[in-house]
């Protein structure tokens, strides 16, 4: 558990403690690894694990009323989620689906909030986090009601491109599609334009940002 030490004490809410202080938390943790298109926790299921992404990336998707799909994170190396839910028994938000091999580090919730008990401070860590998470959703929702969709898709793509920091990008059109809010045909329209125009290289796996 070395290397899941190393990791903890660079994110937010652990800086600033030590080793022998995170072992406590290790020692109950799981390390797994999940397959592509495999499903971590599914909207609605019981709470029972926080996670912790060392390599991959992780789909977050939500149901409407009318059991339309909607993506509404990625999540990339060093993010702990979900991001609802730590201080109280609510189900899981969303669905969590594994994006090619990814692994993870499973802490059960009562080992969690055992820890936050022995080192209150790193409540008003978490808190903070949170503003920025819904902050940054706040930004989302607000793209979505301003740009149409040729902007909002190039501007999805910008953003999965700075979150994976590589330049390929490996979303299907449909993932797109459920990200931006539109059609996996609109997704296709669109991306053949935004390529026209120079700004993407689309090819069968990936989509490649020019611009």
């Amino acid at each position: 558990m070395k290397e899941w030490q190393s990791i903890l004490k660079k994110m937010e809410f652990f800086q600033g403690l030590n080793d022998e202080e995170i072992t406590p938390l290790l020692t109950q943790a799981v390390e797994k690894k999940f397959e592509d298109k495999e499903v971590l926790f599914s909207e609605g299921d019981e709470r029972k694990f926080l996670y912790v992404l060392r390599k991959g990336t992780v789909l977050i998707s939500k149901l409407s009323e009318d059991g339309e799909e909607s993506l509404i994170n990625i999540l990339t190396s060093g993010e702990i989620f979900p991001h609802t839910g730590f201080f109280d028994d609510r189900p899981y938000p969303g669905t969590a689906t594994a994006k090619k091999q990814t692994e993870v580090l499973m802490i059960p919730i009562v080992a969690f909030e055992r820890f936050i008990e022995t080192h209150p401070e790193l409540a008003f860590r978490i808190i903070k986090v949170m503003n920025k998470k819904i902050y940054l959703l706040q930004q989302k929702l607000n793209e979505m009601l301003s740009l149409n969709v040729e902007d909002r898709l190039f501007s999805a793509l910008k953003h999965v491109r700075q979150l994976t920091d590589t330049e390929k990008i490996h979303l299907t059109h449909q993932e797109l599609g459920n990200i931006v809010g539109a059609s996996r045909e609109t997704v296709t329209r669109q991306l053949k334009k935004l390529e026209q125009q120079g700004k993407l290289e689309v090819k069968k796996d990936h989509i490649k940002v020019l611009k």
